[in-house]
């Protein structure tokens, strides 16, 4: 018989790999099943159950949960965006391993730029949402300066579409760069 520290590291390797690699694992249900379950474990339920209202009140959410978000504010589905949104809930409960120990001075928006260009400026991401096939659209995730995740959301080929951050309104978290708001 497996002990809790077995079943909840299980779980926890699960939820990592399930918002790396959302549509392998099943996508927003399972995400939600994994973070719920992780929840119960560490006696967070009412905890879990304010983050998931919090998402509600500042338009992270709707009835079609954080996917029907993220398709309002970017006019397409994008599972990759929304498993970022998962693993910013993560990070907050310290349930997200990164990959690297890496910071980022702000958030960019103001010009066009590629894949490889962040990776050249930030290094590799501790955080990489979806596969690396160029002709998917992708997410980066780094801790910025106070330990809070920064997104950069790619659209297919490998261009910046915006990056996000912060609690705030969900809409007004994006920072879109020319090539994101001409899409």
């Amino acid at each position: 018989m497996r002990s809790f520290d077995d079943l909840r590291g299980h779980l926890l390797g699960q939820l990592n790999a399930a918002v790396r690699r959302p549509g392998m694992y099943g996508g927003e249900p399972v995400i939600l099943t994994l973070l719920d379950a992780l929840a119960f474990a560490d006696d967070r339920t009412d905890r879990w159950q304010a983050e998931l209202d919090a998402l509600v009140k500042r338009g992270a959410a709707n009835a079609a949960m954080v996917s029907g978000a993220v398709h309002e504010v970017l006019g397409h589905r994008s599972e990759d965006v929304m498993a970022s949104v998962y693993a910013d809930l993560a990070h907050r409960q310290g349930w997200l391993s990164l990959d690297a120990d890496s910071r980022i001075p702000g958030v960019l928006g103001d010009r066009d730029r590629l894949l490889d260009d962040v990776i050249a400026e930030y290094g590799e991401p501790p955080l990489w949402l979806g596969g690396t096939n160029p002709k998917y659209s992708k997410t980066l995730g780094y801790p910025d300066r106070s330990g809070s995740l920064v997104f950069f959301h790619f659209m297919p080929e490998l261009r910046l579409m915006a990056t996000r951050r912060g609690d705030g309104g969900f809409r007004d978290s994006f920072v879109f760069t020319p090539a994101g708001l001409a899409r």
